[in-house]
């Protein structure tokens, strides 16, 4: 991950939805699985085949024996060996020995998957103003974003988003990982399964924890503050004020653009007028009466 000073606000979109709520009144929030992120290439990295054969082999057969035997192991190895040799000998033709790097590398590109792939990561932004994000996270600007304190407790767990990163993972680092349990090693292969992404995604200004697994968890974040999105209606806003409950250390605003650019503002939330509404009846109930009366002079006219 990028070695960057943890901001002391750090910033969650959401639609406005139950799980929206238990944020809010439960303190829950949902670490999601990285195999099933939108960008494909998010949490999916690529194997540089950095070391010799004979030591690649011993990495795959690692691998394997997380949830094979010993047997079952070796047999798939050989089995690689097999295969490789339909294209000729691996240990005199360099394309073929190429060939059979490239299987294994594979297959341990699919266990390293399995193993780090059930973790769950909290996706956070360092910003409130993306109108992309409110776009894509909050329901085209109908949501919500919260702010989350991010000083309360330490995160270990917690990193930036590297955009230039590479998207490979180095077979070296993944030997000295699991063969020499080097602890820096195993760190780089996670910063680079974790917390690497495409450039283009640079305008999130991701922050991301990691969790062992995925699923909803107690949230370790204060919230600090709520920002309801340019589309979001008036009832959505009466409910989390209502929800709030005349609490002065969670801030309320309203989104608001910018008057001469596409850039987005906000402004607070006038709450005393809206802590004034209660559970309203509808009009022709609650003036049945004058409705009626109105109506039965209108006829006898």
């Amino acid at each position: 991950m990028a070695i960057h000073p943890v901001p002391r606000k750090l910033y969650k979109y959401r639609p406005f939805d139950v799980f929206c709520l238990r944020i809010l009144t439960h303190a829950e929030v949902s670490y999601s699985d990285p195999r099933k992120f939108n960008d494909p290439l998010d949490c999916d990295p690529t194997i540089e085949v950095d070391i010799e054969l004979n030591d690649l082999e011993h990495l795959c057969y690692e691998f394997l024996r997380s949830t094979l035997t010993d047997d079952e192991a070796k047999a798939e190895i050989k089995n690689y060996r097999y295969l490789s040799s339909e294209h000729g000998d691996f240990r005199s033709d360099p394309s073929v020995e190429a060939y059979l790097k490239s299987l294994l590398a594979e297959r341990i590109r699919e266990r390293l998957k399995q193993e780090l792939g059930s973790q769950g990561v909290l996706s956070l932004s360092a910003r409130w103003d993306s109108s992309l994000m409110w776009s894509h996270y909050a329901d085209n600007h109908k949501g919500i974003c919260i702010e989350f304190d991010a000083t309360a407790l330490s995160h270990p767990n917690l990193g930036a988003v590297d955009y230039l990163a590479p998207r490979r993972i180095r077979a070296s680092d993944l030997f000295d990982w699991k063969k020499r349990l080097s602890g820096d090693a195993g760190q780089r292969v996670r910063n680079t399964y974790f917390f690497s992404k495409a450039n283009p995604w640079r305008y999130e200004k991701e922050w991301r924890e990691l969790a062992e697994r995925s699923g909803v968890r107690e949230s370790s974040f204060a919230v600090t503050a709520i920002h309801f999105g340019l589309k979001c209606d008036g009832a959505v806003i009466q409910t989390v004020v209502k929800l709030l409950d005349r609490n002065p250390s969670v801030f309320l605003y309203n989104m608001y653009p910018h008057k001469n650019s596409f850039r987005l503002k906000r402004r607070s939330v006038e709450r005393d007028v809206i802590e004034s509404y209660g559970l309203r009846t509808p009009a022709r109930i609650e003036f049945k009466d004058t409705f009626f009366s109105t109506t039965r002079a209108r006829c006898q006219n």
